[in-house]
Protein backbone atom coordinates (compact mmCIF):
# COMPACT_ATOMS: atom_id res chain seq x y z
CA UNK A 1 0.00 0.00 0.00
CA UNK A 2 2.61 2.30 1.04
CA UNK A 3 4.34 1.68 -2.43
CA UNK A 4 1.57 2.34 -4.42
CA UNK A 5 1.00 5.82 -2.66
CA UNK A 6 4.60 6.60 -3.15
CA UNK A 7 4.57 6.04 -7.11
CA UNK A 8 1.29 7.82 -7.41
CA UNK A 9 2.45 11.01 -5.80
CA UNK A 10 4.96 12.45 -8.04
CA UNK A 11 2.10 13.57 -10.96
CA UNK A 12 -0.09 14.77 -8.43
CA UNK A 13 2.15 16.74 -6.17
CA UNK A 14 4.74 18.06 -8.79
CA UNK A 15 3.71 22.28 -8.81
CA UNK A 16 5.62 22.35 -11.96
CA UNK A 17 3.77 19.79 -13.82
CA UNK A 18 0.47 21.03 -12.84
CA UNK A 19 1.36 24.06 -13.98
CA UNK A 20 2.36 23.22 -17.56
CA UNK A 21 -0.85 20.93 -17.57
CA UNK A 22 -3.63 23.24 -17.00
CA UNK A 23 -1.33 25.79 -19.12
CA UNK A 24 -2.00 23.80 -22.10
CA UNK A 25 -5.62 23.53 -21.14
CA UNK A 26 -6.02 26.91 -20.86
CA UNK A 27 -4.39 27.33 -24.49
CA UNK A 28 -6.57 24.80 -25.87
CA UNK A 29 -9.57 26.41 -24.08
CA UNK A 30 -9.04 30.07 -25.43
CA UNK A 31 -8.28 28.44 -28.59
CA UNK A 32 -11.56 26.89 -29.37
CA UNK A 33 -13.61 29.87 -27.37
CA UNK A 34 -11.97 32.40 -29.74
CA UNK A 35 -12.55 30.33 -32.94
CA UNK A 36 -15.81 30.02 -32.17
CA UNK A 37 -16.70 33.29 -31.11
CA UNK A 38 -14.89 34.23 -34.42
CA UNK A 39 -17.32 31.85 -36.50
CA UNK A 40 -20.42 33.06 -34.47
CA UNK A 41 -19.32 36.80 -34.74
CA UNK A 42 -18.98 36.90 -38.76
CA UNK A 43 -22.30 34.79 -38.96
CA UNK A 44 -23.69 37.88 -37.00
CA UNK A 45 -22.32 40.60 -38.78
CA UNK A 46 -23.26 38.90 -42.31
CA UNK A 47 -26.71 38.48 -41.47
CA UNK A 48 -26.90 42.40 -39.92
CA UNK A 49 -25.02 43.83 -43.65
CA UNK A 50 -27.90 41.52 -45.35
CA UNK A 51 -30.40 43.37 -42.95
CA UNK A 52 -29.40 46.99 -43.12
CA UNK A 53 -28.41 47.11 -46.97
CA UNK A 54 -32.26 47.14 -48.51
CA UNK A 55 -33.08 50.09 -46.77
CA UNK A 56 -29.77 51.84 -47.90
CA UNK A 57 -30.34 50.16 -51.74
CA UNK A 58 -33.83 51.98 -51.41
CA UNK A 59 -32.95 55.08 -50.58
CA UNK A 60 -30.20 54.92 -53.28
CA UNK A 61 -32.46 54.02 -55.70
CA UNK A 62 -35.08 56.65 -54.27
CA UNK A 63 -32.03 59.42 -54.90
CA UNK A 64 -31.38 58.39 -58.49
CA UNK A 65 -35.49 58.53 -59.08
CA UNK A 66 -35.14 62.60 -57.77
CA UNK A 67 -32.26 63.22 -60.03
CA UNK A 68 -34.08 61.82 -63.27
CA UNK A 69 -37.21 63.79 -62.25
CA UNK A 70 -35.54 67.13 -61.44
CA UNK A 71 -36.01 68.66 -64.65
CA UNK A 72 -38.62 66.80 -66.11
CA UNK A 73 -41.26 69.81 -65.63
CA UNK A 74 -38.49 72.09 -68.00
CA UNK A 75 -39.42 70.45 -71.26
CA UNK A 76 -42.63 71.35 -70.79
CA UNK A 77 -43.04 74.95 -69.20
CA UNK A 78 -40.64 75.44 -72.62
CA UNK A 79 -42.67 74.18 -74.60
CA UNK A 80 -45.56 76.08 -73.79
CA UNK A 81 -43.47 79.29 -74.35
CA UNK A 82 -44.72 81.61 -76.68
CA UNK A 83 -41.00 82.48 -77.76
CA UNK A 84 -40.27 79.08 -78.22
CA UNK A 85 -43.48 78.32 -80.69
CA UNK A 86 -43.03 81.55 -82.74
CA UNK A 87 -39.33 80.68 -83.18
CA UNK A 88 -40.27 77.30 -84.94
CA UNK A 89 -42.81 78.82 -87.38
CA UNK A 90 -41.45 81.44 -88.12
CA UNK A 91 -37.82 79.33 -88.26
CA UNK A 92 -36.08 82.72 -86.91
CA UNK A 93 -34.27 80.76 -83.83
CA UNK A 94 -31.25 82.58 -82.98
CA UNK A 95 -32.83 84.69 -80.71
CA UNK A 96 -33.49 81.22 -78.05
CA UNK A 97 -29.51 80.31 -78.18
CA UNK A 98 -28.98 82.57 -75.05
CA UNK A 99 -32.16 82.39 -73.55
CA UNK A 100 -31.50 78.39 -73.61
CA UNK A 101 -27.85 78.99 -72.57
CA UNK A 102 -29.05 80.72 -69.36
CA UNK A 103 -32.01 78.64 -68.62
CA UNK A 104 -29.40 75.67 -68.61
CA UNK A 105 -27.11 77.34 -66.30
CA UNK A 106 -29.90 78.04 -63.69
CA UNK A 107 -31.63 75.03 -63.50
CA UNK A 108 -28.23 73.12 -63.35
CA UNK A 109 -28.80 70.87 -66.79
CA UNK A 110 -26.43 70.24 -69.40
CA UNK A 111 -27.67 70.72 -72.71
CA UNK A 112 -31.38 72.75 -73.52
CA UNK A 113 -32.23 72.37 -77.04
CA UNK A 114 -35.52 72.45 -79.93
CA UNK A 115 -35.67 70.54 -82.59
CA UNK A 116 -37.80 70.90 -85.69
CA UNK A 117 -40.13 68.05 -86.69
CA UNK A 118 -37.47 66.73 -89.00
CA UNK A 119 -35.12 65.91 -86.00
CA UNK A 120 -32.94 68.54 -86.88
CA UNK A 121 -31.46 70.71 -84.01
CA UNK A 122 -32.32 74.69 -84.32
CA UNK A 123 -31.40 76.34 -81.24
CA UNK A 124 -29.06 74.92 -77.88
CA UNK A 125 -27.50 76.25 -75.28
CA UNK A 126 -24.48 75.16 -76.00
CA UNK A 127 -24.49 77.15 -79.64
CA UNK A 128 -21.05 79.55 -78.61
CA UNK A 129 -19.11 76.30 -78.01
CA UNK A 130 -17.22 74.04 -80.60
CA UNK A 131 -19.74 71.00 -80.27
CA UNK A 132 -22.59 72.93 -80.85
CA UNK A 133 -25.79 70.72 -81.03
CA UNK A 134 -27.19 73.64 -83.62
CA UNK A 135 -27.62 71.81 -86.91
CA UNK A 136 -27.21 68.08 -85.73
CA UNK A 137 -30.13 65.53 -87.07
CA UNK A 138 -31.36 63.47 -83.54
CA UNK A 139 -34.35 61.30 -85.67
CA UNK A 140 -32.87 58.19 -84.33
CA UNK A 141 -32.68 59.18 -80.77
CA UNK A 142 -36.33 57.45 -79.32
CA UNK A 143 -37.06 60.65 -77.29
CA UNK A 144 -36.93 62.67 -80.36
CA UNK A 145 -39.74 59.94 -82.14
CA UNK A 146 -41.96 59.70 -78.93
CA UNK A 147 -41.85 63.52 -78.45
CA UNK A 148 -42.61 64.22 -82.32
CA UNK A 149 -45.56 61.99 -82.34
CA UNK A 150 -47.05 63.23 -79.02
CA UNK A 151 -45.57 61.88 -76.08
CA UNK A 152 -42.94 62.20 -73.59
CA UNK A 153 -39.39 61.46 -74.56
CA UNK A 154 -37.21 59.77 -72.09
CA UNK A 155 -33.80 58.04 -72.80
CA UNK A 156 -30.36 57.37 -71.66
CA UNK A 157 -27.70 57.51 -73.96
CA UNK A 158 -24.33 58.61 -74.64
CA UNK A 159 -23.88 61.94 -76.60
CA UNK A 160 -22.87 60.95 -80.33
CA UNK A 161 -21.44 64.70 -80.77
CA UNK A 162 -20.17 65.44 -76.94
CA UNK A 163 -19.18 61.28 -75.91
CA UNK A 164 -20.93 62.15 -72.38
CA UNK A 165 -23.82 60.12 -70.98
CA UNK A 166 -26.83 61.59 -70.53
CA UNK A 167 -30.56 61.39 -69.67
CA UNK A 168 -32.84 63.28 -72.47
CA UNK A 169 -36.17 64.44 -71.42
CA UNK A 170 -38.17 65.58 -74.37
CA UNK A 171 -42.03 67.23 -74.97
CA UNK A 172 -43.74 68.65 -78.07
CA UNK A 173 -44.43 72.00 -78.59
CA UNK A 174 -48.10 72.32 -80.02
CA UNK A 175 -49.96 75.43 -81.36
CA UNK A 176 -53.37 76.02 -79.93
CA UNK A 177 -54.55 73.59 -82.54
CA UNK A 178 -52.71 70.77 -81.08
CA UNK A 179 -50.17 70.83 -84.11
CA UNK A 180 -46.83 69.60 -83.60
CA UNK A 181 -44.02 72.40 -84.30
CA UNK A 182 -41.09 70.92 -82.87
CA UNK A 183 -39.67 69.21 -79.38
CA UNK A 184 -38.02 70.87 -76.35
CA UNK A 185 -35.58 68.62 -75.18
CA UNK A 186 -33.23 68.14 -72.09
CA UNK A 187 -30.07 66.65 -71.60
CA UNK A 188 -29.05 65.48 -67.40
CA UNK A 189 -25.36 64.62 -66.93
CA UNK A 190 -24.56 60.95 -65.66
CA UNK A 191 -21.19 61.86 -64.32
CA UNK A 192 -22.48 63.63 -61.03
CA UNK A 193 -24.92 60.25 -60.63
CA UNK A 194 -21.90 58.26 -60.55
CA UNK A 195 -19.82 60.42 -58.21
CA UNK A 196 -22.45 60.39 -55.87
CA UNK A 197 -22.88 56.57 -55.89
CA UNK A 198 -18.94 56.17 -54.37
CA UNK A 199 -20.00 59.05 -51.23
CA UNK A 200 -21.51 55.73 -49.13
CA UNK A 201 -18.29 53.96 -49.38
CA UNK A 202 -19.90 50.59 -50.66
CA UNK A 203 -20.16 49.36 -54.30
CA UNK A 204 -22.94 50.29 -55.81
CA UNK A 205 -23.93 50.33 -59.91
CA UNK A 206 -27.23 51.11 -61.75
CA UNK A 207 -28.08 48.71 -64.85
CA UNK A 208 -30.79 49.51 -67.06
CA UNK A 209 -33.22 46.56 -67.98
CA UNK A 210 -30.74 45.14 -70.53
CA UNK A 211 -28.09 44.52 -67.54
CA UNK A 212 -26.03 47.11 -69.07
CA UNK A 213 -24.14 49.24 -66.26
CA UNK A 214 -24.98 52.61 -66.75
CA UNK A 215 -23.30 54.13 -63.67
CA UNK A 216 -21.09 52.89 -60.67
CA UNK A 217 -19.65 54.01 -57.84
CA UNK A 218 -16.19 52.35 -59.88
CA UNK A 219 -15.90 53.84 -62.76
CA UNK A 220 -14.16 50.51 -64.54
CA UNK A 221 -17.60 49.04 -64.69
CA UNK A 222 -19.59 51.34 -66.36
CA UNK A 223 -20.56 49.95 -69.98
CA UNK A 224 -20.32 46.81 -68.49
CA UNK A 225 -23.17 43.80 -69.05
CA UNK A 226 -24.49 41.49 -65.86
CA UNK A 227 -25.74 39.24 -68.44
CA UNK A 228 -25.47 38.28 -72.06
CA UNK A 229 -26.97 40.53 -74.58
CA UNK A 230 -29.19 39.02 -77.10
CA UNK A 231 -28.37 39.27 -81.14
CA UNK A 232 -31.83 42.09 -81.27
CA UNK A 233 -30.58 43.85 -78.16
CA UNK A 234 -27.48 44.54 -79.84
CA UNK A 235 -29.11 45.58 -83.08
CA UNK A 236 -31.61 47.53 -81.22
CA UNK A 237 -28.64 49.71 -79.51
CA UNK A 238 -26.58 49.84 -82.50
CA UNK A 239 -29.54 51.60 -84.42
CA UNK A 240 -30.30 53.75 -81.70
CA UNK A 241 -26.54 54.86 -81.09
CA UNK A 242 -27.42 54.23 -77.29
CA UNK A 243 -23.59 54.26 -76.13
CA UNK A 244 -21.95 56.01 -79.19
CA UNK A 245 -18.68 54.94 -79.38
CA UNK A 246 -18.47 53.06 -75.85
CA UNK A 247 -17.65 49.56 -76.07
CA UNK A 248 -19.94 47.13 -74.42
CA UNK A 249 -18.06 44.39 -72.35
CA UNK A 250 -18.99 41.17 -70.27
CA UNK A 251 -18.77 41.49 -66.16
CA UNK A 252 -17.59 38.68 -64.53
CA UNK A 253 -20.62 38.43 -62.63
CA UNK A 254 -22.54 35.45 -60.80
CA UNK A 255 -25.55 35.63 -58.48
CA UNK A 256 -25.10 32.74 -55.90
CA UNK A 257 -28.36 33.22 -53.92
CA UNK A 258 -31.07 36.12 -53.88
CA UNK A 259 -28.52 37.90 -51.20
CA UNK A 260 -24.87 36.97 -51.93
CA UNK A 261 -23.06 37.36 -55.99
CA UNK A 262 -19.50 37.56 -56.97
CA UNK A 263 -17.67 40.23 -58.88
CA UNK A 264 -14.29 39.68 -60.18
CA UNK A 265 -13.56 36.23 -57.81
CA UNK A 266 -14.90 38.62 -54.71
CA UNK A 267 -17.91 37.82 -52.69
CA UNK A 268 -20.19 40.59 -51.68
CA UNK A 269 -24.26 40.50 -49.67
CA UNK A 270 -25.82 41.71 -53.07
CA UNK A 271 -29.16 43.94 -52.86
CA UNK A 272 -31.13 45.19 -55.51
CA UNK A 273 -33.86 47.67 -55.31
CA UNK A 274 -35.76 48.72 -58.61
CA UNK A 275 -36.60 52.64 -59.68
CA UNK A 276 -39.70 53.81 -60.40
CA UNK A 277 -38.70 56.06 -62.90
CA UNK A 278 -36.85 53.65 -65.28
CA UNK A 279 -36.84 49.81 -66.00
CA UNK A 280 -33.76 49.92 -64.20
CA UNK A 281 -32.28 48.45 -61.22
CA UNK A 282 -29.75 49.56 -58.49
CA UNK A 283 -27.53 46.79 -56.96
CA UNK A 284 -25.53 47.48 -53.74
CA UNK A 285 -22.76 45.28 -52.88
CA UNK A 286 -21.09 44.88 -49.96
CA UNK A 287 -17.50 42.66 -49.04
CA UNK A 288 -18.25 39.12 -47.37
CA UNK A 289 -14.50 39.76 -46.23
CA UNK A 290 -15.13 42.97 -44.39
CA UNK A 291 -17.70 41.63 -42.02
CA UNK A 292 -15.16 38.35 -41.80
CA UNK A 293 -12.41 41.40 -40.78
CA UNK A 294 -14.40 43.06 -38.58
CA UNK A 295 -15.29 39.65 -37.04
CA UNK A 296 -11.89 38.98 -36.81
CA UNK A 297 -11.19 42.47 -34.97
CA UNK A 298 -13.62 41.94 -32.20
CA UNK A 299 -12.01 38.30 -31.24
CA UNK A 300 -8.59 39.91 -31.44
CA UNK A 301 -10.26 43.01 -29.32
CA UNK A 302 -11.40 40.65 -26.93
CA UNK A 303 -8.07 38.20 -26.98
CA UNK A 304 -5.95 41.30 -25.88
CA UNK A 305 -8.47 42.76 -23.66
CA UNK A 306 -8.26 39.41 -21.67
CA UNK A 307 -4.40 39.29 -22.00
CA UNK A 308 -4.47 42.56 -20.48
CA UNK A 309 -6.64 41.58 -17.87
CA UNK A 310 -4.46 38.65 -17.22
CA UNK A 311 -1.53 41.06 -16.93
CA UNK A 312 -3.04 43.62 -15.31
CA UNK A 313 -4.40 41.12 -12.51
CA UNK A 314 -0.53 39.54 -12.41
CA UNK A 315 0.99 42.96 -11.82
CA UNK A 316 -1.42 43.72 -9.06
CA UNK A 317 -1.15 40.48 -7.20
CA UNK A 318 2.79 41.14 -7.24
CA UNK A 319 2.58 44.30 -6.39
CA UNK A 320 0.29 42.95 -3.51
CA UNK A 321 2.76 40.01 -2.35
CA UNK A 322 5.76 42.83 -2.56
CA UNK A 323 3.63 45.55 -0.38
CA UNK A 324 3.04 42.27 2.49
CA UNK A 325 6.81 41.29 2.58
CA UNK A 326 8.15 44.70 2.64
CA UNK A 327 6.12 48.58 3.72
CA UNK A 328 8.94 50.99 2.62
CA UNK A 329 8.24 54.24 1.16
CA UNK A 330 9.67 53.13 -2.45
CA UNK A 331 6.99 50.76 -2.60
CA UNK A 332 4.35 53.10 -1.74
CA UNK A 333 5.71 55.24 -3.89
CA UNK A 334 5.46 53.03 -7.08
CA UNK A 335 1.94 52.08 -5.60
CA UNK A 336 1.02 55.77 -5.75
CA UNK A 337 2.08 56.04 -9.53
CA UNK A 338 0.42 53.34 -10.73
CA UNK A 339 -2.52 54.27 -8.95
CA UNK A 340 -2.30 58.15 -10.76
CA UNK A 341 -1.33 56.66 -13.92
CA UNK A 342 -4.83 54.80 -13.55
CA UNK A 343 -6.44 57.50 -13.35
CA UNK A 344 -5.06 59.17 -16.32
CA UNK A 345 -6.33 56.44 -17.53
CA UNK A 346 -9.39 56.19 -17.19
CA UNK A 347 -9.91 60.08 -17.81
CA UNK A 348 -8.53 59.59 -21.77
CA UNK A 349 -10.94 56.46 -21.44
CA UNK A 350 -13.96 58.55 -20.39
CA UNK A 351 -12.30 61.41 -23.09
CA UNK A 352 -12.45 59.10 -25.81
CA UNK A 353 -15.98 57.59 -24.22
CA UNK A 354 -17.28 61.52 -24.51
CA UNK A 355 -15.46 61.90 -28.13
CA UNK A 356 -17.53 58.73 -29.48
CA UNK A 357 -20.73 59.89 -28.32
CA UNK A 358 -20.60 62.98 -29.77
CA UNK A 359 -18.93 61.61 -33.31
CA UNK A 360 -22.52 59.45 -33.12
CA UNK A 361 -24.37 62.46 -32.62
CA UNK A 362 -23.03 63.84 -35.54
CA UNK A 363 -23.42 60.67 -37.74
CA UNK A 364 -27.14 61.12 -36.80
CA UNK A 365 -27.11 65.21 -37.49
CA UNK A 366 -25.19 64.03 -41.01
CA UNK A 367 -28.33 60.98 -41.73
CA UNK A 368 -30.84 63.85 -40.76
CA UNK A 369 -29.70 66.49 -43.14
CA UNK A 370 -29.07 63.86 -45.83
CA UNK A 371 -32.84 63.27 -45.41
CA UNK A 372 -33.31 66.93 -44.90
CA UNK A 373 -31.74 68.02 -48.63
CA UNK A 374 -33.50 64.68 -50.28
CA UNK A 375 -36.91 65.53 -49.42
CA UNK A 376 -36.49 69.62 -49.80
CA UNK A 377 -34.15 69.31 -53.21
CA UNK A 378 -36.50 68.52 -55.84
CA UNK A 379 -39.38 71.30 -54.78
CA UNK A 380 -37.12 74.10 -54.38
CA UNK A 381 -35.32 72.99 -57.78
CA UNK A 382 -38.73 73.65 -59.03
CA UNK A 383 -39.90 76.32 -57.46
CA UNK A 384 -36.80 78.07 -59.30
CA UNK A 385 -37.29 76.75 -62.72
CA UNK A 386 -40.74 77.75 -62.21
CA UNK A 387 -39.77 81.75 -61.74
CA UNK A 388 -37.15 81.63 -64.59
CA UNK A 389 -39.40 80.50 -66.35
CA UNK A 390 -41.63 83.23 -65.63
CA UNK A 391 -39.31 85.73 -65.77
CA UNK A 392 -38.03 84.74 -68.90
CA UNK A 393 -41.66 84.80 -70.18
CA UNK A 394 -42.13 88.50 -68.57
CA UNK A 395 -38.97 89.54 -70.48
CA UNK A 396 -38.10 90.38 -66.55
CA UNK A 397 -34.21 90.82 -65.26
CA UNK A 398 -33.41 87.78 -62.82
CA UNK A 399 -35.12 88.24 -59.28
CA UNK A 400 -37.01 91.57 -60.72
CA UNK A 401 -40.62 89.68 -60.94
CA UNK A 402 -41.05 88.23 -57.27
CA UNK A 403 -38.09 89.65 -55.29
CA UNK A 404 -39.20 88.45 -52.11
CA UNK A 405 -40.24 85.02 -53.22
CA UNK A 406 -37.20 84.68 -55.31
CA UNK A 407 -35.46 85.48 -51.43
CA UNK A 408 -37.35 83.13 -49.94
CA UNK A 409 -36.03 80.38 -52.47
CA UNK A 410 -32.70 81.62 -52.45
CA UNK A 411 -32.51 81.42 -48.57
CA UNK A 412 -33.99 77.90 -48.73
CA UNK A 413 -31.33 76.82 -51.20
CA UNK A 414 -28.21 78.10 -48.83
CA UNK A 415 -30.08 76.33 -46.11
CA UNK A 416 -30.42 72.92 -48.11
CA UNK A 417 -26.57 73.54 -49.44
CA UNK A 418 -25.24 73.79 -45.99
CA UNK A 419 -26.91 70.59 -44.45
CA UNK A 420 -25.84 68.46 -47.51
CA UNK A 421 -21.98 69.49 -46.73
CA UNK A 422 -22.43 68.82 -43.31
CA UNK A 423 -24.27 65.38 -44.21
CA UNK A 424 -20.82 64.44 -46.25
CA UNK A 425 -18.26 62.04 -44.83
CA UNK A 426 -16.72 60.28 -48.06
CA UNK A 427 -13.29 60.92 -48.89
CA UNK A 428 -12.54 63.31 -51.97
CA UNK A 429 -9.80 64.31 -54.24
CA UNK A 430 -7.81 66.81 -54.16
CA UNK A 431 -6.05 69.10 -56.26
CA UNK A 432 -3.55 71.79 -56.23
CA UNK A 433 -5.07 75.43 -56.72
CA UNK A 434 -3.97 79.25 -57.03
CA UNK A 435 -5.87 80.83 -53.64
CA UNK A 436 -6.49 83.82 -55.58
CA UNK A 437 -8.29 83.00 -57.76
CA UNK A 438 -10.95 80.84 -54.80
CA UNK A 439 -10.60 83.97 -52.94
CA UNK A 440 -12.06 86.13 -56.04
CA UNK A 441 -14.68 83.53 -56.99
CA UNK A 442 -16.14 83.61 -52.97
CA UNK A 443 -15.09 88.36 -53.29
CA UNK A 444 -18.07 87.89 -56.19
CA UNK A 445 -20.46 86.05 -54.57
CA UNK A 446 -20.63 88.11 -51.12
CA UNK A 447 -19.74 91.93 -52.79
CA UNK A 448 -23.50 92.32 -53.49
CA UNK A 449 -24.63 91.51 -50.16
CA UNK A 450 -21.33 93.74 -48.64
CA UNK A 451 -22.40 96.65 -50.82
CA UNK A 452 -26.39 96.14 -50.07
CA UNK A 453 -25.33 96.69 -46.47
CA UNK A 454 -22.82 99.38 -46.84
CA UNK A 455 -19.68 97.43 -45.93
CA UNK A 456 -16.32 97.80 -47.26
CA UNK A 457 -14.33 95.14 -48.55
CA UNK A 458 -10.47 95.69 -48.10
CA UNK A 459 -8.51 92.90 -49.78
CA UNK A 460 -4.88 92.87 -49.53
CA UNK A 461 -2.96 89.42 -51.37
CA UNK A 462 0.25 89.06 -52.94
CA UNK A 463 0.35 89.17 -56.79
CA UNK A 464 2.76 86.17 -57.44
CA UNK A 465 0.53 82.92 -57.50
CA UNK A 466 0.30 81.42 -54.27
CA UNK A 467 -1.06 77.31 -54.69
CA UNK A 468 -2.32 74.80 -51.59
CA UNK A 469 -3.66 71.54 -51.87
CA UNK A 470 -7.76 70.67 -51.41
CA UNK A 471 -11.09 71.42 -53.31
CA UNK A 472 -11.12 74.86 -54.90
CA UNK A 473 -15.26 74.92 -54.95
CA UNK A 474 -14.91 73.66 -50.98
CA UNK A 475 -12.35 76.19 -49.89
CA UNK A 476 -14.64 78.89 -51.72
CA UNK A 477 -17.64 77.98 -49.30
CA UNK A 478 -14.76 78.18 -46.32
CA UNK A 479 -14.09 82.01 -47.47
CA UNK A 480 -17.83 82.73 -48.70
CA UNK A 481 -18.83 81.88 -44.74
CA UNK A 482 -16.30 83.50 -43.42
CA UNK A 483 -16.72 86.94 -45.25
CA UNK A 484 -20.42 86.78 -44.60
CA UNK A 485 -19.91 85.79 -40.71
CA UNK A 486 -17.83 89.08 -41.25
CA UNK A 487 -20.99 91.18 -43.02
CA UNK A 488 -23.80 90.42 -40.58
CA UNK A 489 -21.15 90.84 -37.56
CA UNK A 490 -20.58 94.50 -38.75
CA UNK A 491 -24.08 94.92 -39.62
CA UNK A 492 -25.33 98.49 -38.36
CA UNK A 493 -21.36 99.46 -37.28
CA UNK A 494 -20.81 102.89 -38.44
CA UNK A 495 -17.92 102.68 -41.37
CA UNK A 496 -18.27 99.09 -41.18
CA UNK A 497 -15.22 97.12 -42.63
CA UNK A 498 -14.41 93.72 -43.24
CA UNK A 499 -10.84 92.86 -44.18
CA UNK A 500 -9.51 90.07 -46.47
CA UNK A 501 -5.49 90.11 -46.12
CA UNK A 502 -3.06 86.27 -47.66
CA UNK A 503 0.88 86.12 -46.63
CA UNK A 504 3.60 83.43 -46.62
CA UNK A 505 4.91 82.21 -43.28
CA UNK A 506 7.66 79.39 -42.94
CA UNK A 507 6.50 77.45 -45.47
CA UNK A 508 2.47 77.93 -44.84
CA UNK A 509 -0.03 80.16 -46.35
CA UNK A 510 -1.79 82.45 -43.99
CA UNK A 511 -5.07 84.01 -44.75
CA UNK A 512 -7.12 86.63 -42.19
CA UNK A 513 -10.51 87.14 -42.14
CA UNK A 514 -10.94 90.34 -40.05
CA UNK A 515 -14.31 92.64 -39.05
CA UNK A 516 -14.56 95.77 -37.34
CA UNK A 517 -17.93 94.42 -35.88
CA UNK A 518 -19.21 93.12 -31.82
CA UNK A 519 -16.13 91.01 -31.87
CA UNK A 520 -16.39 87.32 -30.37
CA UNK A 521 -17.15 87.78 -26.37
CA UNK A 522 -16.28 84.91 -24.49
CA UNK A 523 -16.51 82.70 -26.97
CA UNK A 524 -14.07 80.71 -28.57
CA UNK A 525 -13.51 78.61 -32.04
CA UNK A 526 -14.02 75.39 -30.19
CA UNK A 527 -17.80 76.73 -29.44
CA UNK A 528 -18.12 78.82 -33.15
CA UNK A 529 -17.17 75.42 -34.67
CA UNK A 530 -19.87 73.34 -32.64
CA UNK A 531 -22.81 72.24 -34.98
CA UNK A 532 -26.11 74.45 -34.71
CA UNK A 533 -24.27 76.88 -32.72
CA UNK A 534 -25.13 80.52 -33.64
CA UNK A 535 -25.26 83.97 -32.04
CA UNK A 536 -27.45 84.99 -35.26
CA UNK A 537 -31.00 86.08 -34.32
CA UNK A 538 -33.82 83.17 -35.70
CA UNK A 539 -34.25 82.81 -38.98
CA UNK A 540 -30.50 84.56 -39.80
CA UNK A 541 -28.61 81.20 -39.64
CA UNK A 542 -28.38 77.79 -39.17
CA UNK A 543 -25.18 77.15 -37.03
CA UNK A 544 -23.61 75.24 -39.46
CA UNK A 545 -21.09 77.96 -41.57
CA UNK A 546 -17.91 77.65 -39.32
CA UNK A 547 -18.92 73.85 -38.64
CA UNK A 548 -18.74 73.29 -42.13
CA UNK A 549 -15.54 75.30 -42.49
CA UNK A 550 -13.65 73.85 -39.86
CA UNK A 551 -14.05 70.42 -41.51
CA UNK A 552 -13.01 71.64 -44.76
CA UNK A 553 -9.85 73.12 -43.42
CA UNK A 554 -9.14 69.88 -41.22
CA UNK A 555 -9.55 68.23 -44.36
CA UNK A 556 -6.92 70.24 -46.24
CA UNK A 557 -4.20 69.45 -43.20
CA UNK A 558 -4.49 73.37 -41.91
CA UNK A 559 -6.09 74.86 -38.66
CA UNK A 560 -8.85 77.38 -38.61
CA UNK A 561 -8.30 79.99 -35.48
CA UNK A 562 -10.39 82.48 -34.28
CA UNK A 563 -9.74 85.38 -31.99
CA UNK A 564 -10.83 89.00 -30.83
CA UNK A 565 -9.23 92.25 -32.34
CA UNK A 566 -6.66 94.18 -30.43
CA UNK A 567 -9.57 97.44 -31.07
CA UNK A 568 -12.76 95.79 -31.78
CA UNK A 569 -14.19 93.39 -33.75
CA UNK A 570 -12.73 89.96 -34.69
CA UNK A 571 -10.23 88.02 -36.83
CA UNK A 572 -10.79 84.34 -38.70
CA UNK A 573 -6.78 82.86 -39.47
CA UNK A 574 -6.77 80.17 -41.53
CA UNK A 575 -3.06 78.58 -41.56
CA UNK A 576 -2.59 75.54 -44.74
CA UNK A 577 0.37 73.93 -45.08
CA UNK A 578 1.74 74.67 -49.11
CA UNK A 579 1.32 71.75 -51.59
CA UNK A 580 5.00 70.61 -51.09
CA UNK A 581 4.40 70.16 -47.07
CA UNK A 582 1.29 68.92 -47.78
CA UNK A 583 2.67 66.08 -50.08
CA UNK A 584 5.93 64.96 -48.44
Amino acid sequence: MTEFVTQSTPLAGDPPKRRRLFLLLAIIGLSVLALSSYLALASYFLRTEADQTPERAKFFASSIDDALTRLEHLPYVLSIDESTLEGLMTGDTAELNPILADIAVRAGAEFVYVLDTNGKTVASSNYQEADSLVGNYYTFRPYFRDAVTGGAGRFFAVGVTTGRPGYFIAEPVRDATGTIHGVVAVKIGFDDLSRALSVNGELALVADEQGVVLASSDPKLIYGYMSPLSDGNRRTLDEQQQFGEKTLFPLDWTPESERRARLDGTAYVWTKANLEQEDWSLHLLSEVRNSRRQALLYVAGGLMTLLVLTVAASIYRAAQLRSALTISNADRKRLTREIEERRIAEKKLESARTELAQKEQLAALGQLSASITHELGQPISAMRNYLVAEEIAADAGPNTLWPQLSGLVDRMQRIVDQLRLFGRTSAISTTSFPVQETVQAALQLVQHTAREAAIRLDVDMPDNPISVRGRPERFEQVIVNLLRNGIDATEGVEDGAVGLSMFEQDYKVVLKVSDNGHGLGDLDISDLSKPFFSTKPSGKGMGLGLAISGQIINEMGGTLHAENNSDRGAVFVIVLPKPDIANA
